[in-house]
């Protein structure tokens, strides 16, 4: 049973977190039967977990999965298949039936209906206007992205993410506040403590773009952690588990410029704080604000994060606005 929106409570600002990973093992952010969010998370849960399932019965056991053959081109090598507008759906669903009145930002939905243009604050436009329209004080906002990692996914090669975040959006504040910690299947969760370039493990990926000028800039900046004696470097192709993996630990520090959009990020930088780190864009070194289209981001201990960012330089390709 879920509580009706006009009667529930909710602090001003907040955002949940859920994720299902392809080996079963999920991460969130932790609840306590007295949060107001509790059965928003449990929703998100449940969402991820019928996911995971669909995703599972497009997977082939060997070779490409199943959907390959309907694999579909978004722009450059930027692809989607049957399988994640299934999940979108299917998710999308789910999340309407218990909270009519919620919105949901899903990636795919995105490219046909899009709700903000590069770089405009998240959330904002059409959703916005659902909160000046609303007769609530805030609207709850859905960030889905129902498989992050597709080119691993129609490859099967297993690095996906079901990534669910949860935002509430008042009148008053457009903030994020933070509340109680990160678990991965109900073990607390705490970053690794590795300080500098020299004992990290970093994962980075490179993502979609294939202009001259992001391919120089993205190679010449593995160059330079190399030169500093980087001690390990991973392209895992999911931006959602790169953030799990740092809130879990393994590995060290997460940088990408060029991630696809505020749903690849948003529950996992609620991980990562809560277990202990930052989450910073990496074109300033500021705290990750969201926004539409996308991003840069350098997330990890602060310590190695600032040492990862001084090696790297400034990112100065963008990103258009089309």
């Amino acid at each position: 049973a879920f509580e009706d929106d006009s009667q529930t409570s909710r602090a001003p600002i907040s955002q949940s977190t859920y994720y299902l990973l392809s080996n079963n093992t999920y991460y969130q952010e932790s609840t306590m039967s007295s949060s107001p969010y509790h059965a928003e998370l449990e929703l998100a849960k449940s969402a991820a977990l019928k996911a995971g399932e669909i995703i599972r019965k497009y997977s082939g056991n060997s070779g490409r999965s199943n959907n390959s053959a309907v694999v579909c081109v978004k722009s450059g090598v930027d692809l989607v298949t049957e399988a994640d507008t299934h999940v979108e759906r299917v998710v999308t669903q789910i999340i309407k039936a218990a909270f009519p009145e919620d919105d949901i930002v899903g990636e795919e939905d995105q490219v046909e209906f899009p709700k903000g243009r590069q770089d405009d604050p998240f959330p904002t436009g059409r959703i916005c206007k659902l909160l000046i329209d609303s007769a609530y004080n805030f609207i709850s906002i859905y960030p889905v992205d129902p498989i992050d990692g597709t080119t691993n996914f129609v490859h099967n090669y297993p690095f996906v993410a079901i990534s669910i975040g949860f935002i509430v959006s008042t009148r008053q504040q457009r903030e994020v506040e933070l509340e109680h910690f990160s678990m991965v299947n109900q073990q607390e969760l705490i970053v690794t403590p590795p300080t500098s370039v020299e004992d990290c493990l970093l994962v980075n990926n490179i993502g979609h773009c294939r202009r001259d000028d992001f391919i120089d800039e993205s190679t010449d900046r593995v160059n330079k952690w190399l030169r500093a004696n980087l001690r390990g470097y991973r392209s895992s192709g999911s931006a959602a588990q790169n953030l799990a993996h740092v809130a879990s630990g393994q590995v060290s520090c997460y940088y990408e410029h060029g991630y696809g959009g505020p749903w690849d990020v948003c529950a996992g930088i609620v991980l990562v704080k809560e277990a202990g780190g930052v989450v910073w864009d990496a074109r300033d070194g500021t705290d990750l604000q969201m926004r539409f289209g996308k991003g840069s981001v350098c997330a990890g201990g602060k310590r190695v994060v600032e040492d990862v960012l001084r090696v790297a330089g400034k990112p100065t390709t963008t990103f258009s606005k089309g």
